[in-house]
């Protein structure tokens, strides 16, 4: 990961209302022209409009928020019973996914094999961090989020970033054309992106869920923007999605709700080994029309 003080050397880091360069004078960063941003923790806070930071996290009563601070109870309950029950039941419910081979190649040869000083940016990273070269940035200051932003205004200069990482995001934005426009901007040329959003996948708002995209969606979603397609398919196979689907609809539907979560739960715990049914699926033709998630790999000309 490109540490926050490379990104300010080379100018990477700017402004996100007029791209001026940012420099750091204590617990700000400044422009030329004496716009101010905030530091927390060393957290560069960057959004153009902080009205739309708090917008976005009271979406869908702050569903978003309640989510991803539970990652951080979890770290520091782990020595206590109800957090070890929570994790052993996640754990037993969720399972692998089961990415299929082509995506994994796709994130690899945009992410992984970056070289030593290339700035990776993951758009909507955190609360985990999916590549230790990725720098994650998402709206509020969570776990392992180093630059807190607006994904429709990047705190980036035109063609300052190496290679692009977004997954699960796109379906959480009301404008993703607008979105993808900026990592175009930011992108350097001959740069290239990763996108893994759902398609088969029950509403979740975190903030909020516009829309899913099938494997042509998305791809059309990129070349308007002007990037050419390099690969795309399935990334999350149709068995995820089946049971994903079923267990969702126990959960949500049966009542009392009490006796639908128990089924779901045991629906979860039951179906998890078939999912690996996806290790052979996904490697097959048209296993995008039926999948959990679809990828696109693109390049910036």
């Amino acid at each position: 990961m490109l540490p926050l003080a490379d990104q300010l050397a080379q100018g990477r880091l700017v402004c996100p209302r007029t791209h001026e360069p940012l420099t750091r004078r204590g617990d700000e960063l400044v422009t030329g022209s004496g716009t101010a941003y905030p530091l927390v923790d060393g957290v560069p806070i960057l959004f153009a409009e902080p009205e739309r930071q708090a917008a976005y996290l009271e979406e869908a009563a702050g569903g978003m928020a309640a989510e991803y601070e539970q990652y951080e109870r979890y770290g520091r309950r782990e020595g206590r019973l109800r957090g070890t029950l929570r994790r052993l039941a996640h754990r037993a419910t969720a399972g692998p996914d089961h990415r299929t081979p082509a995506s994994e190649a796709a994130f690899r040869a945009v992410v992984a094999e970056q070289p030593a000083g290339a700035l990776g940016l993951s758009i909507g990273g955190g609360p985990t961090r999916v590549h230790p070269k990725l720098v994650n940035l998402n709206i509020d200051r969570f776990a392992n989020v180093d630059v807190v932003a607006d994904a429709y205004r990047l705190p980036y200069a035109d063609g300052s970033v190496d290679a692009i990482h977004c997954e699960a995001v796109l379906e959480h934005l009301e404008h993703p054309r607008r979105a993808v426009a900026e990592m175009h901007r930011v992108l350097a040329a001959g740069g290239e992106a990763f996108a893994a959003t759902p398609f088969l996948q029950p509403f979740h708002a975190y903030p909020n869920h516009f829309q899913n995209f099938t494997r042509e969606g998305h791809e059309r979603l990129f070349r308007h923007a002007g990037f050419e397609i390099v690969d795309s398919g399935a990334a999350v196979g149709p068995t995820f999605a089946l049971t994903d689907l079923w267990v969702f609809w126990l959960r949500s539907y049966v009542r009392p709700r009490g006796v639908g979560r128990g089924l779901g739960f045991l629906a979860a715990v039951v179906s998890r080994p078939l999912r690996r049914l996806d290790r052979w699926l996904g490697r097959g033709e048209g296993a995008e029309l039926m999948a959990s998630t679809t990828f696109v790999r693109v390049r910036k000309g």
